[in-house]
């Protein structure tokens, strides 16, 4: 995945021609460079570096890995709900039901028999989430198929080529290399939109987190025995424990990856060798998964609405709710005038299992769950905000070699469509101050997923969504990625977004709609 960032001299010669609605972007390099605070801002009572770092460690205490509806998981919403409630929060909850799936690495294998009787055990570096679970059986065996397609598109091909029959008896490998950003896009920004500027480079390197493997399995389930996937161009030390793809339904046949070294083998031994894949995976029937919402009352019946999510794989997936609880901890403190609402759903990594109508709740989870529940409060929103992924530094796999390049990840800040111009003045004017060396953020302009701010931004709110992007960003280790956050990256994270929110809750509507101009005077002390 690739990045394309503009210098601020680009950006004042392309804003003379830019549209309307990009008119207030010449004015922001003065912004960025001024050293005034933000109006009604109080730096004081953002929460300090040290209390991010508490927060983060407590979060890998609850359990490095939270998959939905598990008691780690669950764990965390009852910390955020307590938290929450100190500060003078309302909090509600909206329950789910659903068929909980959690694995470990150690659970999962594959034994290889060569017709001439040679045996030979691979690694699996990672599993399928939700795949058909071995657990209690005695594995999946059958005909090695080392498929004549590859990537995610794969499925269509696999079943024009090779015969129901042969499918039905064989377990089918397929290569899914990363070369061209797997089934991510490339991510632009809007010219002048990045702190620093220019951003620093990126990492020459395939992006782990962008491949994923459900298009395969919905081609290829109940037609095959079982799909091993193979990350081939890239280290196994950066491939391994990758947590894709997620969201699934409950799925029939088990799916395990491999490396590189196991996609050549298999390779090698293609219809002259069978092959036993087991992934023991515990489900629990009748898991509870809670959504929160936690509302703030201020003076005005006007919202400010937050999201995020509280499952995930790992400490940085997932500790958006830890985003959300430094905001109200300042606004706890300066008292805001309109009142802000912290939805804090579940089931962003269960879906699937949460909408299956038997086994689950049969309806819609995340902040689409979320804003279903609580209408009111998105109807009455007049700004909002989403926070994923936090306090990431970067890792690569460079030239087949995983390690730290000693960067903050790449922050992409979404903003609402048509909304660019004054969100964007927002954002850099947020940056006003910071060190640099702890940032890495740009206004997207296309090639990032939506995440959890996707609706609001699809309702038209006016607001902006953080989406980190470590290439770990699904990385399902049990022991955690707590070793590559910075509390430092997250504090600037959060100065600024306790300063758009500050300007969210005294710009009036129209400004924040951009029917009526931003001035200077209305950002700065």
């Amino acid at each position: 995945m690739t990045n394309t960032a503009h210098s601020r001299r680009d950006m004042l010669k392309m804003a003379a021609a830019a549209p309307a609605a990009l008119s207030g972007l010449a004015a922001l390099p003065a912004f960025a460079q001024s050293s005034r605070a933000i109006k009604g801002h109080d730096a004081s009572a953002v929460p300090s570096v040290q209390s991010l770092g508490k927060w983060l460690r407590q979060l890998h205490n609850f359990g490095p890995i939270r998959a939905t509806g598990t008691p780690q998981c669950r764990a965390f919403e009852e910390f955020l709900a307590t938290e929450m409630g100190k500060l003078g929060c309302t909090v509600e909850r909206d329950q789910f039901k659903l068929t909980s799936w959690e694995c470990d690495i150690k659970d999962c294998s594959i034994l290889v028999k060569e017709d001439g009787g040679k045996t030979r055990r691979l690694e699996v570096i990672a599993y399928f989430p939700f795949g058909g679970s071995t657990r209690g059986k005695d594995g999946v065996t059958g005909k090695v198929l080392f498929a004549d397609a590859e990537g995610e598109q794969s499925g269509a091909a696999i079943l024009a080529k090779y015969p129901a029959d042969q499918l039905a008896e064989s377990i089918v490998v397929i290569n899914m290399p990363l070369k061209g950003g797997g089934i991510r896009g490339t991510v632009t920004f809007y010219p002048g939109m990045t702190f620093p500027d220019p951003l620093p480079p990126l990492a020459r390197a395939e992006r782990i987190a962008s491949q994923g493997g459900g298009a395969p399995m919905a081609a290829l389930e109940n037609k095959c025995k079982a799909l091993i996937l193979c990350y081939n161009d890239v280290s196994d030390n950066a491939a391994r424990h990758n947590y894709l793809p997620f969201s699934q339904p409950h799925r029939k046949i088990p799916a395990v990856w491999v490396g590189k070294s196991g996609s050549d083998y298999l390779k090698s031994v293609s219809g002259k060798a069978t092959a036993t894949v087991r992934c023991d995976a515990k489900l629990t029937p009748n898991a509870r998964a809670d959504s929160l919402m936690a509302v703030m009352n201020g003076p005005s019946r006007e919202v400010v609405f937050m999201t995020t999510h509280t499952d995930g794989p790992n400490e940085v997936n997932d500790n958006g709710g830890l985003g959300l609880l430094a905001c109200a901890t300042y606004f706890s403190k300066v008292k805001p005038r309109r009142t802000f609402a912290f939805s804090l759903p579940t089931g962003h990594y269960a879906s699937g299992a949460i909408r299956d109508a038997v086994t689950g709740s049969g309806r819609a989870s995340g902040t689409g769950g979320n804003m279903t529940k609580w209408p009111d409060l998105v109807n009455r929103a007049v700004a909002q905000m989403a926070l994923e992924q936090m306090g990431a530094m970067e890792w690569a796999d460079e030239d087949m070699h995983w390690g730290p390049t000693h960067r903050p990840a790449p922050e992409h800040w979404i903003p609402t469509p048509n909304m660019q111009g004054q969100i964007g003045k927002m954002l850099i004017a947020s940056t006003t101050g910071l060190d640099p060396k702890y940032s890495r953020t740009g206004l997207v302009i296309s090639g990032q997923a939506p995440g959890e701010g996707g609706g609001l931004r699809t309702r038209g709110i006016p607001g902006i969504g953080l989406m980190g992007s470590p290439h770990y960003f699904f990385r399902c280790d049990p022991k955690g990625v707590i070793d590559k956050l910075s509390p430092e990256v997250m504090h600037n994270q959060i100065m600024m977004a306790t300063r758009m929110l500050t300007m969210m809750d005294r710009l009036t509507p129209e400004q924040l709609k951009g029917t009526q101009p931003i001035a200077d005077s209305d950002i700065f002390a």
